[in-house]
């Protein structure tokens, strides 16, 4: 059973995904590629899919409520990794957040999620959709050999699931090899940017048949 997307993606681009299928979604700052992440996300849970997101940029209670937003309300099963606070304050308490001591633990963000997996399990959810918002910030702490390493593992694991798994990335905050060598792990690039004349464009190259052309996103 296919990843829906329809009503996130315009139909030009991708209306579902493969089972195990990774996503790199690349888009510079500003581009809001973090809520197109969110609402790729988030429109499995109509579908009784859970959701897993991964914050190496804003701590769980900023992404939890962006999530909920666009969401709508309240998850019926979330998990987040989060990398950036500390164990002290509200996080703390709230349930399905799980939380690495920096966006470098790499090691720690893996254990974390298989966590995640465990509990998804045992929940009787069996269809995940796992975003992580950014690979960008892990590269200030580790070299591209050991965040490639690291990503083929975590990329695995999703396919191997069947689960679907959206990993954003800046590419204007790493040269064009990095970014290449991130992209050999993926099954496709769905790509955003903002034209001049404002609103939001993506085209997808990978998991169609051929690659897209720039598309306009709904608001």
């Amino acid at each position: 059973m296919p990843y829906d997307a329809t009503g996130v993606l315009p139909d030009a681009l991708c209306r579902e995904f493969d089972d195990g299928t990774n996503l790199l979604l690349s888009g510079p700052a500003m581009s809001g590629k973090r809520n197109t992440l969110l609402e790729l996300v988030a429109h499995g849970e109509s579908d009784g899919e859970g959701s897993v997101l991964v914050t190496s940029r804003d701590p769980a209670e900023e992404i939890v409520d962006e999530y909920e937003g666009v969401l709508g309300g309240p998850s019926s099963f979330l998990h987040v990794v989060d990398c950036v606070s500390t164990q002290s304050g509200s996080a703390t308490a709230a349930q399905g957040v799980h939380h690495v001591s920096s966006p470098g633990d790499l090691t720690g963000i893996g254990i974390e999620f298989s966590g995640v997996a465990e509990a998804a399990g045992e929940a009787g959810v069996d269809r995940l959709r796992v975003g992580f918002d950014s690979l960008s910030p892990l590269l200030m702490y580790v070299d591209i050999q050991r965040l490639f390493r690291f990503l083929h593992v975590f990329t695995s694991q999703i396919q191997s699931q069947g689960w679907l798994g959206v990993f954003a990335v800046d590419p204007e905050s790493h040269d064009d090899q990095t970014i290449n060598t991130i992209s050999q792990l993926f099954d496709g690039v769905l790509e955003v940017r903002v034209p001049e004349d404002g609103g939001q464009e993506a085209r997808v190259r990978g998991v169609t048949d051929t690659p897209t052309g720039w598309v306009p996103l709904e608001e």
